[in-house]
């Protein structure tokens, strides 16, 4: 009889803790959760992603789906803002998170924007929530859908997206003198070719003159400094370097004068510098070129 009992409850014993290894299992198939989702737009077409995710420290890795094939300037943080492992395949990027519980996705990709005429359109088959930062002073002018949200506040708008295929169109303004009436007033009195030279000597002149001045004073780097007390000391000498050389230089020539500084840590500091409007970041062939704003 004590036997049968015994029996009795180690089969209880085990379906217990078959239903606990069962349940254990299902709940860990969650493997990560996407927080939250960036995508800022420049005036170029060049949108830069980003993604904060919370994963499960158990499993080795995770898969996630990239918004584009062509993709550039990948990082991939943790928790403690240390590098991860990754791997691309395709439209997918496999991320090694072993013992992460946050990780943040980076990257940079021209294939999501194409223009026709004056008409930028982005185009995301999106399968998480976003939100999408345009250009500023940008004007929308079709969607696909209608967003969960739209904010205009400030001189750019920001677009809260659910998951589903988005195209949205915009325009952006011209810039100062992109265009020259010459069907109306005095110009049209002007023969032609004198009107040419005219504008021909006139711009040698202001050439010439910002050449002068160009030679004569760089960027100012005290009135940098004093208007962004902010700056941290690596702020500070990357400034300093760059008016060194005129006012700009490439990232890799960056690199090579701090060689102690990490390539993400270099990354981050010329996004924040471009943030506070201290620099611009230029596309020049492969490279990118950071110039001091006057």
């Amino acid at each position: 009889m004590k036997i049968c009992g015994g029996r009795a409850l180690f089969a209880v014993m085990s379906i217990i803790i078959l239903i606990s290894f069962v349940t254990a299992t299902a709940a860990g198939e969650v493997r990560f959760e996407v927080e939250d989702m960036n995508l800022t737009v420049y005036r170029d077409g060049l949108v830069h992603v980003t993604q904060t995710l919370n994963v499960n420290e158990l499993y080795p890795e995770i898969s996630l789906t990239l918004l584009s094939s062509s993709i550039e300037n990948v990082i991939v943080l943790d928790e403690n803002q240390l590098a991860v492992d990754y791997e691309i395949n395709g439209g997918n990027l496999t991320v090694f998170t072993l013992g992460a519980e946050h990780v943040s996705v980076e990257y940079d990709t021209i294939a999501l924007t194409r223009k026709e005429a004056e008409v930028w359109t982005l185009i995301a088959d999106n399968p998480y929530n976003l939100t999408v930062f345009l250009p500023q002073n940008s004007t929308v002018i079709y969607l696909s859908n209608m967003p969960t949200a739209i904010d205009t506040s400030g001189t750019g708008i920001t677009l809260s997206l659910y998951p589903d295929q988005w195209e949205i169109s915009y325009v952006l303004p011209l810039l100062p003198g992109d265009e020259l009436n010459g069907d109306e007033g005095p110009l049209s009195s002007i023969p032609i070719e004198y009107l040419i030279a005219a504008i021909v000597a006139a711009a040698a002149v202001v050439l010439s003159v910002l050449i002068f001045v160009r030679r004569r004073r760089g960027p100012n780097v005290d009135k940098i400094l004093k208007s962004n007390p902010q700056l941290k000391k690596e702020d500070k000498e990357v400034i300093q370097f760059l008016s060194e050389k005129d006012g700009k230089a490439f990232e890799a020539e960056i690199r090579e004068r701090f060689p102690d500084m990490p390539r993400t840590s270099l990354w981050r500091l010329v996004r924040r510098l471009e943030r506070l409007e201290i620099v611009e970041v230029k596309r020049i062939g492969l490279e990118n070129q950071v110039q001091l704003k006057k």
